[in-house]
């Protein structure tokens, strides 16, 4: 098995927690095992609810808990997607940066409608990477003179 299938294979939480600092994933430790002493514990509705709160902010786990999930979203979000996906990503955040809400006017078949331009170019960026796949697939079966 490859290193990106084993990491395809460990859920983007786990791999987040992995690549956190000894000092951060002792601080989030030691936030878990209050929470599983909170939960078992006597306490029952905004009473728990109170407590989880009030032990997450005496624990000082809030940044690390932010800063593992914001890794966790960067590998479900990113690391795991393909490279045409990505540039169909960046097609509409450039756009949408760049032109904000502007909207385009289409008329197929008669009918006009009206769409903002982000979502036009990130259709098309996604649409030139898999021309891009389509024609290196195609480039490789053909034989060599």
């Amino acid at each position: 098995m490859s290193e990106e299938q084993e990491d395809a294979a460990v859920p983007a939480i786990q791999q987040a927690l992995l690549r956190a600092p000894p000092g951060e994933a002792q601080l989030l430790m030691g936030w878990m095992r209050g929470l599983r002493e909170i939960g078992q514990g006597e306490l029952r509705g905004r009473h728990k609810a109170a407590a989880q709160l009030a032990l997450l902010r005496d624990s000082k786990a809030a940044w690390p808990l932010a800063k593992v999930m914001g890794r966790a979203l960067k590998i479900v979000a990113w690391d795991a997607r393909s490279w045409k996906l990505r540039l169909g990503v960046l097609a509409v955040v450039g756009t949408f940066v760049a032109v904000g809400n502007a909207g385009a006017g289409i008329v197929p078949l008669g009918g006009g409608i009206g769409l903002p331009l982000w979502v036009l170019v990130g259709g098309g960026g996604v649409l030139i990477g898999l021309l891009a796949d389509l024609i290196r697939k195609k480039t490789r079966k053909l034989p060599t003179p």
